[in-house]
C-alpha cells in the first residue's frame, strides 16, 4: 500500500504552499513508511508515500523519464507482458518495478494504456514540458483516489485528510450525503 497525492494551480503559485503539502502527504504515512518523496514546481506539488515491496533500491517516487513524472499506486497483474512489449518497441527498463512499466507506457500508448493494463491502481503522470496531467484509477476503484476542484485549485489524494488539509474546501456534510454514507457504505 502506497499514497499519492498532488495539488495544480496553473493561475497561482504554489511555492508557499510546500510546507502545507508536505504535512499533507505526512497525513497518509501509514500508507508508506518507507520513502517519502515529492515533486515541486511552480504550480505543481505532487508527493508519493511508499511502502516498498518491489525493487527496494531502484523503486522510489516520483519517478520520472524524459519529460514525464509519475506518482503512481498500485499493482499491474501483466506487468511483464507490457515490459516485453515495450521492450520490443525499443524501451529500456533500470527497475523490476510496475511504476516503470506504468510511466513508459503512457508515454508510448498515452490514455490507451489503460486498456493494457490489468491490475489496481491510482496514478498521476504529468508533462513537465505540455504542463499537462493525466490522472487515472483502476475501473473498480480499488486503489483509492479522491479530488476536488476549486477556483483555480485541483488537488488528489489516497485518502480524503489531505484535501481536507488544504484548506481549500471545508467539509459539508449534507442529509442526502448522509443517507447515502450509512445506506450505501460508500462516498
Amino acid at each position: 500500500m502506497c499514497a499519492i497525492c498532488g495539488w495544480i494551480n496553473e493561475k497561482n503559485s504554489l511555492e508557499n504552499k510546500q510546507d502545507t503539502f508536505k504535512e499533507m502527504l505526512d497525513l497518509m504515512s501509514s500508507r508508506g513508511k518507507d520513502h517519502t518523496g515529492y515533486h515541486f514546481e511552480e504550480h505543481v506539488l505532487l508527493g508519493h508515500k511508499r511502502l516498498a515491496i518491489i525493487d527496494l533500491e531502484n523503486g522510489n517516487q516520483p519517478m520520472y523519464y524524459k519529460e514525464y513524472v509519475i506518482v503512481y499506486n498500485g499493482e499491474i497483474y501483466n506487468t511483464d507482458e507490457i515490459r516485453n512489449e515495450l521492450r520490443s518497441l525499443g524501451y529500456k527498463f533500470d527497475t523490476t518495478c510496475d511504476t516503470e512499466v506504468m510511466l513508459k507506457g503512457y508515454v508510448e500508448f498515452k490514455e490507451k494504456i489503460l486498456d493494457k493494463v490489468e491490475g489496481i491502481f491510482a496514478f498521476c503522470i504529468y508533462n513537465m514540458e505540455t504542463k499537462e496531467i493525466f490522472l487515472a484509477r483502476d475501473r473498480f476503484g480499488i486503489k483509492p483516489l479522491y479530488y476536488c476542484k476549486k477556483d483555480d485549485n485541483f488537488i488528489f489524494a489516497s485518502t480524503l485528510k489531505p484535501i481536507l488539509r488544504s484548506k481549500v474546501i471545508k467539509p459539508n456534510l449534507s442529509q442526502e450525503s448522509l443517507g447515502e454514507i450509512l445506506a450505501l457504505r460508500t462516498i
